[in-house]
């Protein structure tokens, strides 16, 4: 008998060979969907209605734009999706003779390197190039000399800051689940990972999310697998309240806003919860049981000072001091005034919960004092709070005299309303 040549092997296909490259390209993950109508767009628009985006005007701008992917490529057919991890651990504390009587502040861990959008960006022009070299190569060895013209690939390439909701997309490419802090969470990788991705006009074979498990939500918007269980860590231990519902989040009570969004005073009655993020907040991830297993990233072994600055010396960056020292980071967002507003509420927070007028913290009160008359109201409505609330024995006199000069009607309440804290019996410690 004679055998039967061996078939070949089935060349990969356009999409396989795609994800591939990316994953070369140092992405955790990689995966298509088709580009049809966002169906999470009606929930969406109900949480804009309910005020929980709070002064983030442009996402009322953006939302028909997020309906469908062809709103921002005309002519989308896929949508590749891709993560990069940040998972890493907190860098060791200074030594004991450094680190005494030295207060930090604590930044979340997706800021603690170079700009994320910028490290995606760079990642997904590369991935588009790729996309683009391999669809001409295959059009000019399917005309065989007819002369057709070849099609350009029409791409865009989006991260979290387009007009397309990359959280629902991600999850129709199969990348995870949207947990009940409204992150993406995989169930190996966990939650700490950037989204981004390309619209793109190739037609390319989209990725099937997990088939549903027995805790699957029969009214789940998206379909796909979801592993959150009756788990309620994220809801329990957020600071301030924010996640008001099952994957709701109310900006205006998140810490991340409110330190990076906010452009003004931040409540008074949610500055105490704040503790000591100065930028952004890990709290409803780190207790996420999801992120036990997530494997640590190339992030990791952040220098101390990017994880948690100091805060007295936050409190005397000039403009600058604050160019110089955020350069290419995320903190340069809330910009100087913002920073520096967050850096004083977080002293406040830690002196409070220290001895009044302790020696080691003298470098602290006087970091306050001096940003009583910094040039910006929000900064200098920050220190005045965080004096009343540490409750020095010099406070009153400062607050005082700040309050002769003051000319702000904003500050000049923060001010008053400090004086009073001092004036009230002083609250229990813990």
């Amino acid at each position: 008998m004679t055998a039967l040549p061996a078939s070949a092997p089935p060349s990969p296909s356009l999409a396989e060979r795609l994800k591939r490259q990316g994953l070369a390209l140092g992405f955790q993950q990689v995966g298509i969907a088709a580009a049809g109508a966002a169906a999470t767009h009606g929930f969406y628009v109900d949480w804009l209605n309910a005020g929980h985006a709070g002064a983030m005007s442009y996402l009322h701008r953006h939302a028909p734009l997020k309906a469908h992917p062809a709103q921002l490529l005309p002519g989308a057919l896929s949508v590749i999706l891709v993560t990069l991890g940040y998972h890493a651990s907190a860098p060791a504390p200074a030594s004991a003779p450094e680190s005494a009587g030295m207060a930090r502040g604590r930044v979340a861990r997706y800021a603690w390197g170079r700009d994320y959008h910028e490290v995606m960006g760079e990642k997904l022009a590369e991935l588009a190039a790729w996309l683009e070299a391999t669809v001409r190569s295959e059009q000019t060895r399917g005309e065989q000399g007819q002369g057709e013209p070849r099609r350009p690939v029409a791409w865009r390439a989006f991260v979290d800051t387009s007009p397309i909701l990359e959280r629902e997309f991600a999850v129709r490419a199969g990348l995870g689940w949207v947990g009940k802090n409204a992150n993406l969470i995989h169930w190996e990788h966990g939650s700490y990972l950037f989204i981004g991705g390309l619209l793109v006009d190739v037609p390319l074979e989209p990725d099937a999310p997990p088939l549903p498990a027995r805790e699957a939500r029969p009214d789940a918007l998206l379909p796909g697998r979801e592993s959150c269980g009756t788990c309620t860590a994220c809801i329990e231990a957020c600071p301030t309240g924010a996640i008001v519902a099952e994957k709701t989040v109310d900006a205006r009570r998140c810490i991340s806003y409110l330190t990076i969004e906010l452009k003004g005073p931040i409540p008074a009655e949610l500055r105490p919860r704040m503790g000591d993020w100065v930028f952004g907040c890990d709290v409803c991830q780190d207790v996420c049981p999801w992120n036990r297993r997530g494997r640590e990233t190339a992030r990791a072994g952040a220098p101390l000072e990017a994880a948690q600055p100091r805060l007295a010396e936050l409190l005397s960056l000039d403009d600058a001091a604050f160019r110089t020292r955020t350069g290419n980071s995320p903190l340069a967002r809330p910009r100087r005034r913002g920073l520096l507003r967050n850096a004083a509420i977080a002293l406040g927070n830690l002196l409070a919960e220290a001895e009044p007028d302790s020696p080691a913290h003298a470098e602290h009160l006087a970091a306050l004092r001096r940003a009583l008359g910094d040039p910006e109201p929000w900064v200098r409505g920050a220190a005045a709070w965080a004096l009343g609330r540490a409750r020095p024995r010099a406070a009153e006199a400062w607050l005082r005299a700040a309050l002769d000069a003051e000319a702000d009607p904003g500050v000049q309440d923060e001010h008053r309303s400090a004086l009073a804290a001092l004036a009230a019996p002083p609250p229990s410690r813990r």
